[in-house]
């Protein structure tokens, strides 16, 4: 049955790539707003869509900017407009051990997607995102940034950013995920963005496409480097607003975070990220629903391009609340997660890629508990491809409250426009 339900959904996304291969506009590129905006191909600013080369981090930090005068006239006059969307179709399959496989096809996420700098020297950038998926409509990023708040225009050397938004290292966000499920530094642990109920130990289960942010202030900027040769430095604090905290301690405890990366010879990446999380105890502690725990949470990535490969590694650590609350002992709260995960990239041209990635974490305790993944895609467009993964999860009990055994496999279309 799941093989019957794979070979209908390639056939059926063959016959709709063929389609947009004939409607598509033959401009569409990268996240084709941007590249409408800009008149660049995706390869300028993305390595492999939608992971982000140092162009395209740049670009994102300086508000949708490349530095050029005669950029910003085009912008200004909107030439285009700065709207996307995207349509993602996918056929899933899940086995766990002790029970019967699930699947299903069907359009997993319709996103419309709007970016750009406004004024006459984008002193102002805005970008929103609206999902439909699973019957709900819901908003992803949206946020303003006020630009070049010191220093020369254009460079981004300091901007002010405020709205809905992901807090990530630049290079190793979930909007830039070639391999589609998450990583568990994200799912589990909420350092390399936000998972749904900021707990953490992570054990809400929600949809693989739904992602999650958080509402935050943050300071940003970069220092560019003229030459390849050259370092570029990139810095990002601020203060978020956890989420799922109850109606007592909404804004009363913000969550902090900084963050830092340094770039050097252009395809090489290194970062270093600090949350200090809040969350609510009235899961632990029944007696004092309101009360608050913070929780340290750090971790350090880096990522290399050479030649057709990519290759990402990273630590992430979580220190846990307090084991005895009032007086009662939960076993496992005062134990540390850390994590480790690393990821490899194939990219032989401009239409094949390959990737696996192996993301495994541990708790003191707990059996601990891995996630294998491997990928393939076929371009047809630049911003039109298939591509199809397959999971093995070793279940555990690390971060996660359960402990089964899981095979995944999926297959997608995915369409820009």
């Amino acid at each position: 049955m799941r093989t019957r339900i794979l070979a209908v959904t390639v056939m059926l996304s063959v016959g709709a790539a063929g389609l947009l291969t004939v409607f598509a506009p033959e401009e569409a590129a990268a996240i084709p707003a941007f590249s409408r905006q800009t008149g660049k191909s995706c390869s300028t600013c993305h390595s492999a869509f939608p992971k982000l080369n140092q162009t395209g981090q740049n670009f994102r930090t300086n508000g949708f900017r490349f530095p050029e005068d005669g950029e910003w006239n085009e912008v200004q006059d909107l030439k285009h407009v700065p709207l996307s969307m995207e349509i993602e179709v996918e056929a899933e399959f899940e086995k766990e051990d002790g029970d019967s496989q699930k699947s299903i096809m069907h359009i997993d996420e319709v996103e419309l997607l709007a970016g750009t700098p406004l004024g006459k020297n984008g002193v102002f950038s805005a970008y929103s995102v609206l999902s439909f998926s699973q019957g709900e409509v819901a908003v992803g990023q949206a946020y303003g940034q006020v630009n070049d708040l010191i220093g020369e225009t254009g460079h981004g050397l300091l901007n002010a950013k405020v709205g809905q938004f992901e807090i990530s290292l630049p290079f190793l966000s979930s909007t830039q995920r070639v391999i589609k499920n998450r990583y568990f530094a994200q799912e589990f642990m909420g350092i390399v963005g936000s998972n749904r109920g900021n707990n953490i130990l992570g054990n809400e289960t929600e949809h693989e496409t739904a992602e999650i942010y958080n509402s935050a202030v943050e300071l940003n900027g970069q220092i560019v480097g003229k030459e390849a040769k050259d370092l570029t430095h990139r810095f990002y604090v601020g203060a978020f607003q956890p989420r799922a905290l109850n109606d007592g301690n909404k804004l009363g405890w913000p969550g902090l975070y900084a963050m830092y990366a340094v770039n050097f010879l252009e395809n090489f990446n290194l970062g270093a990220i600090y949350k200090r999380d809040v969350v609510n105890s009235g899961a632990l502690d029944p007696f004092t629903p309101n009360d608050k725990k913070g929780v340290n949470k750090w971790g350090v990535s880096g990522d290399a391009k050479i030649g057709p490969f990519i290759a990402t590694l990273g630590y992430f650590r979580s220190d846990g609340l307090p084991s005895d609350v009032s007086g009662t002992t939960y076993p496992g709260i005062d134990k540390s997660i850390q994590n480790y995960m690393a990821e490899v990239l194939f990219i032989p041209n401009k239409t094949w890629l390959v990737g696996g990635r192996f993301d495994h974490i541990d708790q003191e305790s707990y059996q601990s508990s891995s996630r294998t993944t491997v990928m393939g895609r076929y371009n047809i467009l630049p911003s039109v491809y298939i591509q199809a993964e397959w999971r093995v999860q070793d279940g555990g009990g690390a971060g996660s409250s359960s402990g089964t055994d899981t095979l995944n496999g999926r297959a997608f279309l995915v369409a820009l426009f």
